[in-house]
This record gives C-alpha cells, sequence and structure tokens, in this order.
C-alpha cells in the first residue's frame, strides 16, 4: 500500500498530527480556507460549554466566525449538537430508548451493572438468544466489547473477563446481529459519508507467519495517518480469537486466505476501512438519518449499522464521530466531511475552499504553543481566499552568507506572498512564493535581481510551484545530504 493523501491535504500539513486532532485540523482547515476567522483556545470551559469526551481537549476546541455569525467546536462537533444529545449518544441504553420510541430498528438486549445477580443476567441472556454481544454501556473505541458469544460457557467467561480486566460497571447485553459493520455520517438530514469496518486481518502469502503478515501489515498501516497510530496489537483478545479458530502466529497461511483476528470491527482495534459512500442504497441512508433525527438536538453524528439481508439495524450514535475515518480509507474513494461540517454552519460559504485547497497553516506548531499554556487564544491569520497562484525560483551567484534569505523573508512579507526561501548544497537561494494576485509573484522575480548589499545575482530559473503552501514566510534549513 502506497502513501497517499486526498489532494486537498498533503503529508506536510498533518506532519505530527494524531489521532483525534486530525478531525480538530480538518474542520477547523475546511472553514479558515474559506476565509472564515479561525482561533484556537487552550482553555475550553472559558470560552463554550460544548460537553467534552474524553480528556485533552488543547488543540480540539475552536471557533470559526463570519461577519455575522460564530461558532464554536471540539474536534468535528460543531455547536449546534445540544449537549444532551451528547449524553445520549454517550449511552447505548438511552440511544436505544429514543431509536425505539421513534420506530427506527436497533438491537434487542438490555443493561446490567456489575452488582446484578449474575445468574439474573445470564437468564436474560438465554431469553434474548445467542448469539450475543456484550459492551459497556458508556464504552468507546471497542474497549470491553465481546462479540459472537455463542454459548452460555462463553458468556460467563466473556462477563469474567471485562468485569475483571476494565473498570467499566455498567453493561449492556444483546443480539450479535451478523452483517457488514457500516460507519454512516450524517450532517443535517444527509448521509455524506459511509465506511465499512471490518475486524483486524491479515491475507496470506503462502510465505509469511501469521505474527511477520501482522508486522507487515503494520508497516502499511503506518502510511495512513488515520491508522499510524492504530496498530494491529497482539494481545490476549487476539491469541483467543486465534485459538477458537485452531490458529497459532506461527502458522502460515495459503495465498488468499484471509485471517481474521479478532470479532470486532473497531478501527482503534485493528480493523480495516473501506469507502462505501456510493454503494450506499437510499434505504440504509434514510435509516441512519432518521436515528440521528431520533435524539433530539442532534444533527451531525456517525452512525453504527448492521446490514444483512434482512435489513439496516443502528448499533450506536456517536455525536462526537471521528471523520478522518472517511477521509482516509485504507480502500476506497476518500470523502471530504470536514466540507459537509462547514457547508451545514456556514452554508453561504459553500464551495469556496475548492479554490483555496492549496494553503494551510502550521497545525503542528499551534498545538506546541496551546500545549505551554502561554497563550489562552491564537487567532490566525485570515487564509488569502481564491485560487493560489506560486513560482519557484533559484537564484544563482553571490547568494549564500550575504543576508539574502533573511531579505527574501522581509520583502515577501511586505507584498503579502506565502512561502519559504532556503539555502541549496550547490551554492543557490531557492525561494517559493504564492498568493492569490498572479501578477505579485510574477514581479517578485525582478525582486530577487536586487538583493541585499553584498549579493550578487547572476541568474534567476523560474519554475511553476504546484505543491500546497503553508501561510506566512520561513526560512527553512538546507535539506540534509543524501546518503551514497
Amino acid at each position: 500500500m502506497e502513501e497517499a493523501y486526498p489532494n486537498w491535504l498533503s503529508k506536510q500539513m498533518l506532519s505530527g498530527v494524531r489521532r483525534f486532532n486530525i478531525d480538530s485540523f480538518l474542520v477547523a482547515l475546511e472553514g479558515w480556507r474559506r476565509g472564515l476567522s479561525l482561533t484556537f483556545y487552550s482553555e475550553h470551559f472559558e470560552v463554550t460549554d460544548l460537553q467534552l469526551i474524553g480528556f485533552e481537549p488543547t488543540g480540539k476546541t475552536f471557533s470559526l466566525s463570519s461577519e455575522t455569525k460564530k461558532h464554536y467546536f471540539y474536534r468535528s462537533r460543531g455547536d449546534r449538537v445540544a449537549n444532551d444529545a451528547v449524553d445520549i449518544g454517550s449511552s447505548k441504553e438511552k440511544t436505544k430508548v429514543y431509536l425505539k420510541r421513534a420506530g427506527v430498528p436497533t438491537s434487542e438486549g438490555f443493561s446490567f451493572s456489575k452488582e446484578k445477580d449474575l445468574e439474573d443476567v445470564i437468564q436474560s441472556s438465554i431469553k434474548i438468544g445467542f448469539p450475543l454481544v456484550v459492551k459497556p454501556t458508556f464504552g468507546s473505541l471497542g474497549m470491553g466489547v465481546i462479540t459472537n458469544i455463542d454459548s452460555e460457557d462463553n458468556l460467563r467467561d466473556s462477563l469474567d473477563y471485562v468485569f475483571s480486566e476494565f473498570e467499566y460497571t455498567d453493561f449492556i447485553i444483546e443480539r450479535h446481529i451478523i452483517g457488514e459493520d457500516v460507519r454512516v455520517y450524517v450532517t443535517g438530514d444527509k448521509a455524506v459519508g459511509a465506511t465499512k469496518r471490518t475486524p483486524a486481518n491479515v491475507t496470506g502469502d503462502g510465505t509469511h507467519t501469521i505474527e511477520e503478515l501482522i508486522e507487515l501489515k503494520n508497516e502499511s498501516r503506518k502510511l495512513n495517518p488515520q491508522t499510524s497510530t492504530r496498530l494491529i496489537k497482539v494481545d490476549d483478545d487476539i491469541r483467543n480469537f486465534m485459538s477458537q479458530q485452531k490458529l497459532q502466529l506461527t502458522d502460515i497461511p495459503e495465498e488468499g486466505t484471509v485471517i481474521y483476528l479478532k470479532g470486532q470491527s473497531n478501527i482503534s482495534s485493528g480493523g480495516d476501512s473501506v469507502d462505501v459512500t456510493e454503494e450506499l442504497s437510499d434505504d440504509i441512508k434514510n435509516t441512519a438519518i432518521n436515528a440521528v433525527k431520533a435524539i433530539p438536538g442532534l444533527n451531525q453524528a456517525g452512525v453504527d449499522i448492521i446490514v444483512n439481508e434482512k435489513g439496516t439495524v443502528i448499533i450506536e450514535i456517536n455525536a462526537t464521530a471521528g471523520i478522518s475515518l472517511h477521509t482516509f480509507p485504507l480502500y476506497g474513494e476518500a470523502q471530504n466531511i470536514a466540507e459537509k461540517i462547514i457547508d451545514f454552519y456556514f452554508p453561504e460559504t459553500k464551495g469556496i475552499a475548492a479554490e483555496s485547497s492549496a494553503i494551510f497553516f502550521d497545525y503542528k506548531a499551534i498545538l506546541e504553543l496551546l500545549r505551554s499554556r502561554s497563550v489562552k487564544a491564537l487567532e490566525l491569520t485570515n487564509a488569502p481566499v481564491g485560487k493560489l497562484f506560486a513560482k519557484r525560483y533559484v537564484i544563482s551567484g553571490k547568494v549564500q552568507d550575504v543576508g539574502f534569505r533573511r531579505w527574501l523573508q522581509k520583502q515577501a512579507v511586505a507584498r503579502g506572498l506565502h512561502g519559504y526561501t532556503r539555502n541549496l548544497r550547490n551554492g543557490k537561494v531557492v525561494v517559493v512564493v504564492g498568493d492569490t494576485d498572479k501578477a505579485n509573484v510574477n514581479a517578485f522575480k525582478d525582486i530577487c535581481y536586487e538583493g541585499p548589499v553584498q549579493a550578487e545575482v547572476s541568474d534567476i530559473q523560474e519554475y511553476f510551484w504546484d505543491k500546497q503552501i503553508k501561510i506566512g514566510f520561513e526560512i527553512r534549513s538546507m535539506n540534509k545530504a543524501k546518503k551514497s
């Protein structure tokens, strides 16, 4: 698998950005590119009462504003989602109540706490019928979830495991629905993205052991921003699941044989993601949309569904669902969910960012500054809105050790140009400049000929630049010499 990014993003933009910070960056970048004012905050509750999920909100709380309105965001969720809706979505038990009330199909099940008599739990489970799944009422990321429990003995073992290994106190047992696991992202009354998730797996090549195949697959997962920190880890879950299949890590599967390593499809536990947005039927889309509508105050969410020949069943609703799953699928087309989110909050800006997709800001540097607590709010320079025109100039002559790069930076900033300059190992200086004003970029070549007092420019070669450019103008270090 090759390293790939959709055309509105790049590896440089996401350097050092991981996990849920990616979601924040994608939404903030989309809005900023449309000319909206962007501010990041280090103190979440000093500016908004948006419900938090998890810890460390730094860099995940931001606002986007136009001349007429302002919206706050936490990760990918905006302030049009009510906190009560977040609370309901965080509770699988409450979610089921609202779904059933609205006539939206959901799996049969019941909730219980650790204190409940175990035999009562077992008997209630048997009445539902096997196979079953047990999961924490307020869990996330697939932690504490045991699927496809097919007997009373397995149920007892599963309960013993989740009670002893996890700190959760409240659980749900429900019918395990067999079918394709799909996450549908909904904004307003539209299903804007769909990703099929499959459990962690490897495909045999007739040469490598299962353990070696896991290592090889992890190397490919490292190339994807969404899975680079969500590798397949050989743990007790994998060993137990393989044992049930009478498999060992040292086995060498035949070529083309798919070996599943876990029963659950969660990407955080090593699952695969496949974009199926264009394949989704209207019936499935409408079921997902109706599920979101069933929760009061919810108009933006990820809906987990199981699809089989009998129909569609809602498993969970996540009001703070990650969008990088859809933006960086392991297989299939990338979906720009951030674009759809900004369309929902700022419909008057729809389509603007498409021409501004070559400009970006240094989110990693922003995170470092916010985490230092040296600032409480960081407002970014507004993005140049429109199609970016850029050129790369390679300057020859007496241009190093004469203050040329510092001089170039001063000239570029004075003219509102964005880009960078760097010394080359052959004694030349390169400068990349971009702007929405084509004439401003072209005129910079003549400026370069002037140079500082001690410089002597003998020649300037120019090239068109079609890569993304970071906002502002920086002096970069010389590239390291390549090893021979």
